[in-house]
């Protein structure tokens, strides 16, 4: 009788929250996990979602808050939802339908349902034929899980960076002098003094960020070796010495402008003003040209990895013309 009375009140709860939707709750880098399988893949869940990323205090990259999926009208409010569970969970069934028929090979399977229950919430399902096959389906499945709630943060940090405006002066100068353009905030200002030696930046207080971007009229090779050393000598000259600490730079391939581009997360350092922070970069080949666009935080005493992804957000407005 619970469980006939949970499906029932779960049915007409999804009704509602679809007919009149109410604006989602939730800090920025918070997925709310719900699920009745927690005992058996926490520790992979917290393995994908958890990683360090490189900061002077590191931090995981994802903060989890977790439910049973008979708390529905609790986690359902929040911004950002990652519901595990298997074919044979109501909950699942309800949410998924048909959709549990197109499992690849019929073992597991995710998908992503945008405002399924609150505005501006996204909601990930990772479903499993039976509970033996979620771990396996979880690893199998682990750099898209990964990515896939990355840039769900990214497009929320993106939305919550722009909702005051734009500075539209400051893109125009971009568009009319450049092969390119980037979405610029309305309180951040571009510099463009070394703009012949193709290098412009522009940058934002409270805390300190800036992006820059450089580019070369031919093609390289991207490989992680070399570019922190290329970034080394552009911040040398550009950014008054800063220089990268090799040793806990993190790499990764990730798919750009329809093509491959090597970001890079680590820690910049200046001895002389004894200074540093964190930072993320993309390094990539375009129509002939190699672009690299980075950005930095420097937020004394503070958690910084929001900021990491406010600057990696509008590195992805980035767009050739």
């Amino acid at each position: 009788m619970r469980k006939l009375s949970f499906c029932v009140i779960f049915i007409t709860l999804f009704a509602v929250c679809k007919k009149h939707q109410t604006p989602a709750v939730g800090s920025m880098r918070e997925v709310t996990i719900a699920s009745d399988r927690w005992g058996s893949v926490e520790p992979v869940v917290r393995e994908i979602l958890q990683r360090r990323v490189p900061t002077p205090q590191p931090e995981p990259e994802f903060k989890l808050r977790v439910f049973t999926l008979d708390r529905f009208e609790t986690y359902s409010l929040f911004r950002t939802v990652f519901v595990i569970g298997t074919a044979q969970d109501a909950s699942v069934r309800e949410i998924l339908g048909d959709k549990l028929d197109s499992l690849p090979g019929g073992d597991y399977g995710m998908f992503k349902i945008p405002n399924a229950w609150a505005g501006g919430q996204e909601l990930v399902v990772f479903v499993g034929r039976d509970e033996s096959l979620l771990v396996p389906g979880l690893r199998a499945y682990a750099d898209r899980i990964r990515n896939t709630f990355q840039k769900i943060v990214l497009n929320h940090t993106a939305r919550a960076i722009y909702h005051r405006g734009r500075n539209s002066k400051a893109e125009d100068s971009l568009s009319d002098r450049y092969s390119f353009t980037l979405d610029i905030p309305k309180s951040w200002y571009l510099k463009q003094e070394h703009a012949d030696s193709g290098f412009i930046y522009l940058f934002g207080h409270y805390p300190d960020r800036s992006v820059f971007v450089y580019w070369e009229n031919a093609e390289r090779h991207l490989i992680p070796d070399s570019l922190p050393a290329l970034r080394d000598s552009l911040t040398r000259m550009y950014y008054d010495g800063d220089f990268v600490e090799d040793s806990l730079v993190r790499a990764d391939t990730i798919e750009f402008l329809a093509g491959p581009a090597l970001r890079l997360h680590g820690i910049w350092q200046n001895e002389k003003e004894t200074i540093g922070g964190p930072f993320v970069s993309y390094s990539f080949n375009h129509e002939g040209r190699f672009f690299m666009i980075d950005g930095l935080v420097y937020n004394p005493g503070k958690k910084k990895l929001d900021q990491v992804f406010q600057v990696e957000a509008i590195i992805r407005t980035f767009t050739p013309q």
